[in-house]
């Protein structure tokens, strides 16, 4: 795997998070933006400019701070619960899974639908990982967001839940994968927003994918208690 990053960086990235703790109660800071990747977004025509609000990704849910997501697959149900620590990924994640973020389609158009519903788990490296959140033929929903990584997001157990990219910094936006074994060789690469439960539902979707099967990931439902 690639080493991508020092942890000087990333502990550096850590702080400028906030880690999370100014309460539950409060909502998450996002990181402090990165203008490059700003203005990229703004010029491929995301009005979000890659920043999707946490406060408008969680409008109109129950009051609560814990954020949970049940990916619900032709497998089974995965229950999720998303990261504090990780703002501005799960911003991104639940306005796509509610359908509140806007995407670029295939025409063009910047469109607001449920991004996940109906994708397929298309990639699956056995006892490591399985992955998701391809929408139709579209390489990806037109905007980056920026990584948010620190020391204590680490690949140190399965059911993580953690965003894809393409091998480069600030590459990741909308593909997903959940791990199915501790992999340490992935820290500092992967930003990871979440851990589900539900193992023996992750390891079937897996050698499902492994044995050339495409599963399909129906919709997700985001809850809030």
């Amino acid at each position: 795997m690639r080493k991508r990053r020092s942890w000087r960086t990333t502990l550096a990235g850590f702080f400028a998070l906030g880690c999370g703790c100014a309460g539950l109660s409060s909502p998450p800071q996002l990181p402090t933006a990165i203008p490059a990747l700003v203005a990229e977004n703004a010029a491929a025509g995301d009005p979000y400019e890659g920043r999707f609000p946490y406060e408008e990704a969680v409008s109109g849910l129950p009051e609560g701070d814990r954020l949970h997501a049940v990916l619900e697959t032709d497998s089974g149900a995965i229950h999720c619960r998303l990261e504090r620590g990780a703002p501005l990924t799960v911003a991104n994640f639940v306005g796509l899974a509610r359908g509140i973020r806007p995407f670029r389609d295939a025409n063009g158009s910047w469109v607001r639908e449920p991004y996940y519903d109906g994708s397929t788990w298309h990639r699956a490296l056995e006892n490591q990982f399985v992955q998701t959140g391809q929408h139709g033929e579209l390489d990806g929903p037109g905007f980056r967001i920026q990584d948010e990584m620190s020391p204590g997001h680490v690949f140190d157990r399965s059911g993580l839940l953690a965003m894809a990219n393409k091998g480069a910094e600030h590459s990741a936006s909308a593909q997903f994968f959940v791990t199915t074994s501790p992999l340490p060789d992935l820290n500092g690469q992967y930003t990871i927003f979440g851990s589900c439960d539900d193992e023996h539902v992750v390891r079937e979707i897996e050698r499902r994918v492994v044995a050339g099967e495409a599963p399909v990931l129906q919709q997700i439902v985001i809850s809030r208690s």
